[in-house]
């Protein structure tokens, strides 16, 4: 254990997407309660940073963005943390790559932190000057690895709980959507997100739409469908073809506001990505659909979730387009059916 003092300049590094920042959350909240007096900074992406700069435990958030039109403001962001004389950095994130870890350590060696902590995954975190043995292929939960490291940090850990922010004017915004489409209070409304940033971690959009119809038949649900604006193409395909035709949220709403929409959801449907962690983090019942994907960045909260995931022997795998996609193949319209109903009806 190593004890960083408490008045620090503690600088959090999740270059990552919004259900990696999702399970960091227990880490961040402790950090802050067991060093009240310090100044904590995150560094993160542009998408996972609307949500985080949410956060009460949190002084300032810095954004790197991807692509040339980021180049100037990456820069200046860099710049900014150099000048903080950063008394500490916590790398929270997974090395999956040689050039990934590199590009990493060249940061570091730039802003000219004191001490850094972080993550020597399959030794590729070398360059920390103190590590978490780590491996990738490790079936604990993310939120429990980030968890480890910040205990190396000096850390007491209080609790494990996930959470997640949004605010009065996030309500505001969901709500007149809502009146505008329709939505009562008293409706029983199931969320289903077809989508996902890695398309192998897709389940047929056809699936989704056979679970839509057949949820709205048995409970006269309000169906909403939630995604980004590059997956509203998903969610007309499945609103074409059904015959009470669904609410499309996909791409109309911020982060915050769609953290707002699932909570008022009474049962969320989705595939293995980020918004899967924003409705385990607020405790809305959940269907997790997952492919490829791991334990390990599952939902953390079992409580109000039904993980639905097939064992096959080329699982767990890191592709982003897969050609077989047995493990999701595997699981079956009615299995997906009846997980919602034992949710619906508890």
């Amino acid at each position: 254990m190593v004890m960083v003092g408490n008045k620090k300049r503690i600088l959090l590094i999740e270059l990552a997407g919004i259900g990696d920042v999702v399970l960091s959350s227990p880490a961040i909240r402790n950090l802050d309660s067991n060093f009240p007096e310090s100044l904590i900074y995150l560094l993160t992406l542009s998408g996972p940073a609307e949500l985080m700069r949410k956060s009460p435990y949190l002084d300032k958030v810095f954004t790197l963005g991807k692509g040339f039109r980021s180049l100037f403001p990456n820069i200046r962001a860099i710049y900014e943390l150099r000048k903080l004389h950063i008394d500490v950095v916590i790398s929270l994130y997974q090395h999956f790559s040689l050039g990934g870890a590199i590009k990493i350590a060249l940061l570091l060696k730039f802003i000219k932190p004191s001490r850094t902590f972080g993550r020597n995954t399959d030794n590729k975190g070398f360059f920390y000057d103190v590590k978490l043995e780590d491996y990738r292929d490790s079936q604990l939960n993310e939120a429990e690895n980030k968890l480890a490291l910040i205990k190396l940090v000096g850390c007491n850990i209080k609790d494990k709980k996930l959470e997640i922010w949004f605010d009065d004017f996030d309500i505001k915004e969901v709500k007149e959507f809502f009146n505008v489409n329709s939505i009562l209070d008293s409706d029983l409304l199931i969320g289903i997100n077809p989508g996902a940033h890695r398309h192998s971690h897709r389940w047929g959009w056809d699936n989704f739409l056979k679970v839509a119809e057949a949820l709205t038949e048995r409970y006269r649900a309000k169906i909403i469908i939630t995604g980004t604006k590059d997956e509203r193409w998903l969610a007309e395909k499945i609103s074409l073809k059904m015959t009470d035709k669904p609410i499309i949220s996909s791409g109309k709403l911020t982060v915050t506001q769609l953290i707002a929409l699932i909570k008022r959801c009474n049962l969320y449907i989705t595939n293995d990505t980020g918004p899967m962690h924003i409705a385990n983090a607020l405790g809305t019942s959940l269907v997790a659909i997952m492919g490829p994907g791991t334990m390990k960045t599952a939902p953390y909260q079992k409580e109000n979730c039904i993980i639905l995931r097939k064992e096959v022997e080329c699982a767990p795998c890191y592709k982003f387009r897969c050609n077989d996609m047995k493990c999701l193949n595997l699981i079956t319209v009615d299995e997906v059916i009846e997980a919602c109903g034992k949710l619906l009806e508890r």
